[in-house]
């Protein structure tokens, strides 16, 4: 049924649609063309999904600890390794979405969501060395493969915060005080999610860009999309079906845009 929902709202998606030629803004056309669209040809990248590869492999058992909604897949407290890189990790084209708007925009603080083993973590990292990326996980076995990760791709400008996001967000956004990209990944629920929005808001500045992964992928997730959509402080939004991606930016005009991608 889950899938069918998915599906149904995929179709409904492709139907609204648009492509780069209705965008009449410069900003949205720049943003279409410079970074959505454009192909990534990049070792950091391939040297990312190489190790992706490796993951997909890896027939090790871990213990999971889940705050969220969990997985449609597999909800099972005990997983391989190889099934997590596989049905839980953001896909290769999504991770180098995530880094041409890091490359593009360059942001200097960038907070993740849900780290699980690394892969969007090291795309955001990897787009640019100079930014301070610190990620949030709650579950410390996948915290720590993921830290392995970071140490074999010798990627140095990662912080994990290890622990309920409840519990560990709010303290930590006092500590970094600015955010100007935040990927939010975790939990995957309605209220949690707008939560999440509500807090890191606080911290924004008019550059901040916002990504909300599955933002169709409950009934729950897409009143949390319609919910920052509409939020006085949101101008432009990105329907990606699988991502959403917010602009605060003030001198922008307020619109919704859904692209295909």
């Amino acid at each position: 049924m889950k899938a069918l929902q998915l599906i149904f709202r995929y179709i409904k998606y492709l139907f609204r649609a648009k492509s780069k030629h209705s965008a009449q803004a410069p900003f949205l056309y720049q943003l279409i063309t410079k970074v959505i669209e454009k192909r990534t040809v990049d070792n950091s990248c391939k040297n990312i999904e190489s190790l992706r590869k490796k993951l997909c492999k890896q027939g090790r058992t871990i213990k999971i600890t889940d705050f969220g909604a969990g997985s449609t897949i597999n909800n099972s407290k005990k997983r391989k390794v190889k099934d997590i890189a596989t049905n839980s990790a953001k896909n290769e084209k999504f991770g180098k979405l995530l880094y041409r708007i890091i490359q593009f925009y360059k942001p200097k603080k960038i907070l993740e969501l849900g780290t699980s083993l690394g892969i969007s973590t090291s795309y955001l990292a990897k787009a640019y060395a100079s930014a301070q990326v610190f990620t949030f996980e709650g579950c410390p076995e996948t915290a720590k493969i993921a830290q392995e990760n970071f140490e074999k791709q010798d990627i140095k400008n990662i912080s994990i915060t290890l622990g309920d996001f409840n519990l560990t967000l709010t303290e930590k956004l006092k500590e970094i005080k600015t955010i100007d990209f935040a990927f939010i990944d975790g939990n995957h629920q309605e209220k949690p999610t707008i939560d999440y929005f509500e807090k890191c808001l606080e911290y924004a500045n008019n550059d901040t860009i916002f990504v909300f992964d599955d933002i169709h992928w409950s009934d729950g997730m897409e009143n949390a999309w319609d919910y920052i959509k509409a939020h006085q402080s949101t101008k432009l939004t990105i329907d990606l079906f699988f991502v959403g991606i917010v602009f605060v930016k003030s001198e922008l005009s307020k619109e919704d845009f859904t692209i295909r991608f």
